[in-house]
C-alpha cells in the first residue's frame, strides 16, 4: 500500500512539473539584408556578373555582407568567387553633400572595396583611393 502511494506521489509530481511553463527562449534578432546586382567592366572577359548582399542587425547596424562575382564569356560563367565579411557605412562631406560610403573587407584590408550609395536603389563601386571611377563604363549595381 505504501509503495502504491509512493507511486502514485511520484507520478503527481512528474505531471504537475510537466505543466509548469517554460522559461521564455530569448528573441533572434531578425536579420535585414539588402542585394545589389549588376555586370562590372572586365579587362579580359565579357563582364563580371556581381551581386553584393549587405546584412543588418535589428537596430540597422551593419554585420556581414557577400559577394559573388561571375566572370563572364558571352552567357556562359567561367569561373566564380563568393566573398564574406565584415562590412561598415561611414558618412563623408563632399560639396556641402553627405555621402553613404559602404566598406566590405573580406578579411584583408588590402582587399577592401568601396561603393557609394548614390540613390536609394543603387550603389557605385569606388576605385582603390576611395573615388568615383571616371569612365563610360558602368560600375552601379542596382538593388534588387
Amino acid at each position: 500500500m505504501q509503495s502504491r502511494s509512493i507511486i502514485l506521489g511520484l507520478g503527481a509530481a512528474v505531471l504537475l512539473s510537466a505543466c509548469q511553463s517554460q522559461p521564455e527562449q530569448p528573441v533572434n534578432p531578425t536579420a535585414q539584408q539588402i542585394t545589389y546586382s549588376g555586370m562590372l567592366p572586365c579587362a579580359d572577359c565579357s563582364g563580371i556578373r556581381t551581386t553584393l548582399t549587405l546584412y543588418r542587425d535589428q537596430f540597422d547596424n551593419p554585420t556581414r555582407f557577400q559577394l559573388r562575382e561571375e566572370y563572364m564569356n558571352g552567357s556562359n560563367v567561367v569561373t566564380s568567387a563568393i566573398e564574406r565579411g565584415d562590412w561598415e557605412q561611414t558618412i563623408r562631406l563632399q560639396d556641402n553633400k553627405q555621402l553613404e560610403v559602404y566598406t566590405i573587407n573580406p578579411g584583408d584590408p588590402d582587399s577592401d572595396r568601396q561603393f557609394l550609395r548614390d540613390a536609394v536603389n543603387a550603389v557605385e563601386l569606388l576605385d582603390e583611393n576611395g573615388e568615383l571611377i571616371e569612365s563610360n563604363l558602368n560600375y552601379r549595381l542596382l538593388r534588387k
